[in-house]
This record gives C-alpha cells, structure tokens and sequence, in this order.
C-alpha cells in the first residue's frame, strides 16, 4: 500500500493539535519530498486542520489552567514547537486578558512560605515576581 502524506498528517491530528513545524517535521521524517510535505500543509491549511494561532491559543490555555504553566514557560514551549513570534506574543496577551493569572499563583503558592512559593513559581515560569 503507497503512503500518503495527507493520511499520514490527518493521523497526527487525530490525537491533539499540532502546530505546521510539528506536522513538517514528522513527515520530514517519514521520509516524505519538500514538494509532498509543502502541498500536504496547503491542503491541511485550505481545510481548517492546521491553524497555527488556533493551536497556540490551545495549547497556551490548556498549559495555563490545566497544567499550572506561567507565560514564560508558555512561551518557551511554543517557542519549541515552531510557532512563530509574532503568534506567541498575541496568544499570551489574549490568554492573560482572559485569565485571572493572580487567581492561578495564589492556588499554585497556597501555604508556602514566601520563598517557597517565589521558587515554585519561577519553576513553573511565572517569572520572578
């Protein structure tokens, strides 16, 4: 049976949103030519199955209400995952204007003493504050 990009991209998607780096890669490595991968992502584009800012915006509110994640750490996964700057940016901002951040911290530092919960946050990349 001949792979298929296509069917091999929709695979990935089916288990979580990926970002286009993501998708490029995993097909990059499955062996598939520059030319196969570049209409693959146009198709999966022109579909609605690969939307960059919409999987930011996901992965940045699942990884700050589920998982505890502060903005810099966001940042530095999304980073990791080839999304672009200027996508990062605009999803952290939009994320912190509609999540009470503080709330998050005070949940987060609940019974710590002070140094304690300065570190605890800055692990789990809230910065220095």
């Amino acid at each position: 049976m001949k792979r298929n990009p296509i069917n091999d991209a929709l695979r990935l998607l089916k288990f979580r949103a990926r970002s286009e780096n993501e998708i490029k890669t995993r097909l990059k490595q499955k062996g598939y030519s520059r030319e196969e991968i570049e209409q693959t992502i146009a198709f999966l584009k022109e579909k609605g199955y690969l939307d960059d800012e919409k999987f930011a915006y996901l992965f940045a509110y699942d990884a700050l209400t589920l998982k505890k994640h502060g903005p810099f750490k966001i940042k530095w996964e999304l980073r990791k995952l080839g999304v672009d700057e200027y996508i990062i940016e605009d999803t952290i901002s939009k994320i912190l204007e509609e999540v009470d951040i503080e709330e998050i911290k005070r949940e987060l530092t609940k019974g710590l003493e002070p140094k304690k919960a300065r570190e605890l946050l800055y692990r789990k990349g809230f910065g220095g504050e």
